[in-house]
Order: C-alpha cells, then sequence, then structure tokens
C-alpha cells in the first residue's frame, strides 16, 4: 500500500522531570485565561507542568488540547521537553522533589517509567475511559491519547520507476542507489533492520540484537543516523529510509515528491500518565479527561494526522482514511506494534551497542 503526495483526500489523524524551582525557570508558560507568573497558583484553575517534546510538536498540541483547556478551566499549562528522559525522572524522584504533574509518553519508554516505578498508579473512578477503543491499551499507570507510526519512505524523483516499498528494497543499494536516513535511536530500527534480513513481522521479538547490528553494518556507508531529517529529505539529499509520519506528510506538504509505505510501518500507543510526586494530580486527570474529549481528538487528529483513541471518532472515519492511519485494522496487516516491555528489559544493553554502532 503505496501513498503519493500527490493525494488529495483529506489527512486526517487523529517532557521529564525537574525541581519546582529548575521547572519554572526552565519550562515556558502559555498565557491563558487566569494565567500568573512564576508558577504560583492563578485565581481560577492554577497550574500544570506537562513534560513533553518541544518543537513543532509542543505547537499542535497547544493549539489542539492545552490552549482550550486553559480557556475552559483557567489552569495554566507549563511546558518542558523531557517526556523522553526516563533517568531525569528516576533521579528527581529518588532526591524527592516535585516532578512534572503529566508526562507525555510513547510505548518503550512508558515500558522504562513503569519498570522503574516512577508513576502513580491511576485512578480510573477520576476518568471516563469507556470510549477508548482498544480497552487493552489502558494500564494502571496510563491512558492512551492516539497512536502514531514511523515509515518506509522515498523519494519519488529519484526513483520515478517506482521506490523501494519493502525493507529488503531499502537495504538494495544497487538497485535503488543513495543516502538513507533512519532515526538517532534504535527503536524501530532493529526492527526493521531484522525485517530486511528476512525476519517475519510476528517473529520479531525478541529482538536478535547481533543479527540486526549485523544487517546495520551493511548500510551503514549509505546511510545517515539522526540529523537535519526533514532538510535533507525535502532537498532531495537522503532517498529513502525510515521516518516519523507526521514529519514525512508535512515535508509532503512543503512540495516535496515523497511517498511511503505501510509495508514494516512501526507503531507507537501515545499515552498520558502521572508521575510519583506530582504537585497537581488533579489537574493532570482533568487534562487526561479533556484530551480524550472528541472535539480534542478531533484536533490532535487534525493537527499531526494520527489514530484517535475514542470510539466516537473512529467511527466517523471513511475505509480510505482509516486504511492511512495507524494502528487500525487496515494498516495492522502489515505493520508492528513496538514491544515496550523487551525495551525496558533490554535497553541498558541495546542503548550501549548503538552508541557504539552511531559513533565508529
Amino acid at each position: 500500500m503505496v501513498h503519493s503526495s500527490r493525494s488529495s483526500r483529506r489527512m486526517l489523524a487523529l517532557g521529564t522531570a525537574v525541581v519546582v524551582a529548575g521547572a519554572l525557570a526552565g519550562c515556558t508558560s502559555s498565557e491563558v485565561s487566569g494565567g500568573g507568573g512564576g508558577g504560583a497558583e492563578t485565581e481560577e484553575g492554577g497550574t500544570l507542568l506537562y513534560s513533553g517534546f518541544g518543537g513543532s510538536y509542543e505547537e499542535s498540541i497547544r493549539a489542539a488540547v492545552f490552549d482550550p483547556f486553559s480557556e475552559e478551566t483557567g489552569i495554566e499549562i507549563l511546558y518542558d521537553t523531557d517526556g523522553s528522559n526516563v533517568a531525569k525522572l528516576a533521579e528527581t524522584i529518588a532526591a524527592g522533589a516535585t516532578t512534572p504533574d503529566l508526562v507525555d509518553t510513547e510505548s518503550r519508554t512508558l515500558a522504562q517509567f513503569m519498570a522503574g516505578d516512577l508513576l502513580q498508579p491511576l485512578d480510573m473512578d477520576e476518568l471516563d475511559v469507556s470510549d477508548v477503543a482498544s480497552q487493552d491499551t489502558i494500564n494502571e499507570y496510563s491512558v492512551p491519547w492516539y497512536q502514531f507510526s514511523r515509515n518506509l519512505f522515498w523519494n519519488a524523483d529519484a526513483f520515478p520507476d517506482g521506490g523501494p516499498e519493502t525493507w529488503a528494497e531499502v537495504w538494495d543499494v544497487e538497485k535503488y542507489p543513495g543516502t538513507r536516513s533512519f532515526p538517532t535511536y534504535p527503536t524501530g530500527v532493529l526492527e526493521v533492520a531484522l525485517l530486511a534480513d528476512g525476519v517475519a513481522v510476528d517473529d520479531l521479538y525478541p529482538l536478535d540484537i547481533d543479527r540486526a547490528f549485523a544487517k546495520l553494518e551493511e548500510i551503514k556507508p549509505n546511510a545517515l543516523f539522526g540529523g537535519q531529517e526533514d532538510v535533507a529529505i525535502a532537498q532531495g539529499e537522503v532517498v529513502a529510509g525510515l521516518y516519523t509520519l507526521g514529519r514525512i506528510r508535512d515535508i509532503q506538504s512543503g512540495g516535496a515528491n515523497i511517498e511511503y509505505s505501510w509495508n514494516g510501518a512501526v507503531v507507537s500507543v501515545q499515552s498520558l500518565t502521572i508521575p510519583k510526586n506530582a504537585a497537581n494530580p488533579d489537574q493532570a486527570y482533568e487534562a487526561i479527561q479533556f484530551a480524550l474529549e472528541p472535539d480534542q481528538q478531533r484536533a490532535v487528529l487534525d493537527a499531526l494526522k494520527y489514530t484517535p483513541s475514542v470510539t466516537t471518532v473512529l467511527d466517523e472515519l471513511t475505509a480510505e482514511e482509516r486504511a492511512d492511519l495507524p494502528g487500525t485494522p487496515e494498516t495492522n496487516e502489515v505493520s508492528f506494534y513496538i514491544d515496550g516491555d523487551w525495551y525496558a528489559e533490554n535497553w541498558d544493553e541495546v542503548s550501549a551497542r548503538w552508541q557504539e554502532f552511531v559513533n565508529s
């Protein structure tokens, strides 16, 4: 299944720890109704420190969820960019210091936070999650708010007769010459290397690390790992690789002739959590519930182009729209989910091997 940058179909889609003084010095504050300075409690609703990822992602999440949440509740939102920083959250909790109130996590980091006993169990009496479509994505510590993917892409100008649509073809530098790009972290990259080496999707986990790195060594002379992917992809310096689907679509919107496939796409569940030592858990519960409302799910879908969590919005999608979204029955047939538990158990070894690989 291939999707061209010429598609006219509506593109639907659906940070960590700091002590209080450091958080307020290092975070940005949204100027909303009832907003005061410096994290002091406002007259209307107080403050909430959200730990996410910054950049265009934060801009989209602000506009879709947190700005309207502040307007409705009077709660001032503070932001940091430590949503993936497991070590920092662990250090903050060990020191007995105050943590963010709400942490945005994907599959791997959620499993690491849980394995490290860094999160509060959620009081489900404070939340209505009955509209969440996949109830098995809810657990004691998290509630899903969308699903996203990293996809195989290629430059259609570089390959006018058709680009690589499987990971084995991405590794075929004779048939498809040019530079590949992969993320700066191993999650998903190890898996697609194994797919390129002939491992079936259902047999990926537990990952054969030695085999994955051996396959990555083959492509390394023709690959970049991390860096300014957007620019390199848009300018044709990179002709194929693995990248976040939302960014691929943004590059397409900018005019680059980029196509992508769902074959071997890497899917993750994005969830909201409340860490231990959070100063404002009540506001965090309010924010989680607000993020699950259909209007906000639609807004996140439109802004980030990922799959909503709630049945109300999913049922509005056509079969064609579902066929171009991660985590739907239509794309699940050829994609796979990250196994966060495997990464939580093996992260130290994987991370060390990865750093050695990219720096050598």
